[in-house]
């Protein structure tokens, strides 16, 4: 009797491979590029302007094509797949959200899953949906033009509409970047929460070091034209790949550790205490920045069934040993 033990693959999506492209002047945009995404996961494609992220980016739905390498998703060569088919599995969001004026909102949002055909009590459901999710009233949206919407809601629009048809990837071109800053964090934090993403893969570019380390769970560190490093954010900050890595990150370092490392990095770190009753409990995935937060004032804090004291000091501490540790 044989016995059949079935082992689960996460399979790559998306793979590219040794990428390479030249500009018209035969100057190098991408040079040798290699990186796989998975189902669930966000890279990011970080870098200064002209470093290749937005051409690497646009070389995966085929709006450019590589001059040497190869780009496949699920384990079909992109060159091998009709572009509209190729465009029509993958959601895109510009920095320009490129919404139609003369549509209204519900008639953006709608836009692909009309193309296939859906019928139109499904589009209109689908719409509406995304909607709610991304806080656009469709009481008050709904039949509203582009033009009459601000900078923010907008944005909003144009992500609902890249989502709509529930691509399996979404590629992602500076979405927030013309926001204003607050309006920036705040549709950064709706996007985080989107239950839409867990089975999706994306891919999104930006120069803004913060989005970065917030919203993705790789981040791919780009310039002129070469990958300088790929890797978790935590890979980025305390195992730089080289000087270039270093000094991009160094006037943000500080602020991104504490964003970065969870309390449960640093709790062997910090120092019991029997003294009190907890004055607040922190979660497991809290930040030592939302630990550092709540604790600024010593705190006794119940974490995990230890007793810890936090404050200003023993966080900040605990941060320099759990360094030292690596």
């Amino acid at each position: 009797m044989r016995i059949f033990f079935l082992i689960p693959v996460l399979s790559v999506m998306i793979q590219v491979s040794h990428v390479t492209k030249f500009f018209d002047s035969g100057a190098t945009a991408v040079k040798d590029v290699s990186f796989e995404v998975k189902e669930g996961e966000t890279l990011v494609l970080l870098g200064t302007s002209g470093g290749g992220k937005t051409t690497t980016l646009r070389m995966i739905n085929r709006l450019i094509e590589p001059d040497e390498g190869s780009i496949s998703i699920d384990g079909k060569d992109i060159r091998q797949l009709q572009p509209t088919y190729l465009r029509r599995k993958i959601g895109y969001v510009l920095q320009n959200t490129g919404l139609f004026p003369h549509y209204t909102v519900l008639e953006n949002i709608g836009v692909v899953p009309q193309l296939l055909k859906w019928e139109k009590t499904a589009i209109e459901k689908r719409s509406r949906s995304l909607m709610e999710k991304l806080r656009l009233s469709p009481a008050e949206y709904a039949h509203v033009y582009p033009h009459q919407l601000s900078g923010g809601q907008q944005q909003r629009v144009g992500l609902a509409r890249a989502l709509a048809a529930d691509p399996p990837i979404l590629l992602m071109d500076e979405p927030f970047g013309a926001l204003d800053p607050l309006t920036r964090i705040n549709v950064r934090q709706e996007f985080r929460k989107l239950d839409e993403l867990h089975n999706k893969i994306v891919i999104l570019v930006t120069h803004d070091v913060e989005e970065a380390f917030e919203l993705g769970t790789r981040i791919g560190l780009m310039n002129q034209g070469s990958m300088q490093q790929l890797g978790t954010p935590k890979d980025l900050l305390f195992r730089p790949a080289n000087a270039f890595v270093q000094q991009f990150l160094q006037p943000k370092q500080f602020e991104l550790e504490l964003k970065t490392l969870l309390v449960e990095d640093i709790i062997n770190w910090l120092p019991d205490t029997t003294n009190g009753s907890p004055d607040l409990t922190l979660e497991p995935g809290n930040s030592c920045w939302e630990a550092l937060a709540a604790g600024i004032n010593e705190s006794v804090v119940q974490y995990n069934g230890q007793q810890k004291l936090v404050n200003g000091n023993t966080i900040l501490e605990a941060i320099a040993r759990y360094k030292k540790a690596l």
